[in-house]
């Protein structure tokens, strides 16, 4: 599929929203970004990138309009311009050829050292796309290990940095996982996980309806394991 192709196959989320496909680190795969403008023309350049967790791509999680609205609606109504990065193996960007193969017995993917140099890429270009010199980043869970990374390596290019549900050291008594390559995850997996720490006679934030939407019923997706005891990278 070519570029002019796989754009027009994606759908657009926003009627403002734009796509744009850029190198990643990995020769001959793409990282895809989203873009929306702020609702005001006249709004300056307060500019924020979205980094995603290891479950949902950007258009689940950010662009993704529980009961009619999104995160990303409200940032722009603020008048940020919203990017969303998704990592190699997620959503509009390309996979890992180790994709197309077994996931068993075979390295992790999408390691967040690995993943911390998609977002320098992702930064470059948004910075070059705005003229801009700093950025602001928003990261979700198992993505902020590698915002992390990224902003310790590079904090001369960053403004600010919100960590969003950070994953955080557990004190485990149990064996040491053993994660394949990749990974798929179903609607009933993901429910799970939203509802496995509500206690007793409490509402969950998200409701079943939110996941069994149209979009989210689509989301039973090939994703890299992107391991939660990653070490930040190590």
């Amino acid at each position: 599929m070519s570029h002019y192709e796989f754009m027009a196959a994606v759908p657009k989320l926003d009627a403002r929203e734009q796509y744009f496909r850029i190198p990643s680190e990995i020769e001959s795969l793409k990282l895809f970004l989203r873009y929306l403008s702020p609702v005001s023309a006249f709004a300056p350049a307060k500019v924020v990138l979205y980094i995603h967790g290891a479950t949902f791509p950007s258009a689940l999680s950010i662009a993704h309009r529980f009961d009619g609205h999104s995160w990303r609606d409200e940032l722009t109504a603020a008048g940020h311009h919203v990017w969303g990065l998704d990592f190699l193996g997620f959503g509009g960007s390309d996979r890992y050829y180790e994709m197309s193969q077994s996931p068993e017995n075979r390295p992790v993917l999408g390691r967040a050292e690995i993943a911390s140099r998609q977002i320098e890429k992702a930064v470059h270009f948004v910075l070059e796309q705005h003229r801009i010199e700093r950025i602001s980043i928003v990261a979700h869970s198992w993505g902020s290990m590698a915002a992390g990374l990224f902003v310790g390596s590079h904090p001369e290019l960053v403004d600010r940095i919100v960590f969003f549900a950070p994953i955080a050291e557990r004190q485990k008594h149990a064996p040491a996982r053993i994660y394949p390559a990749w990974n798929l995850v179903s609607l009933q997996e993901q429910w799970d996980r939203f509802v496995e720490d509500v206690l007793p006679g409490h509402i969950p934030v998200l409701l079943c309806v939110h996941l069994t939407s149209r979009r989210y019923s689509q989301c039973a997706i090939r994703k890299t394991a992107t391991v939660w005891d990653d070490g930040a990278g190590s």
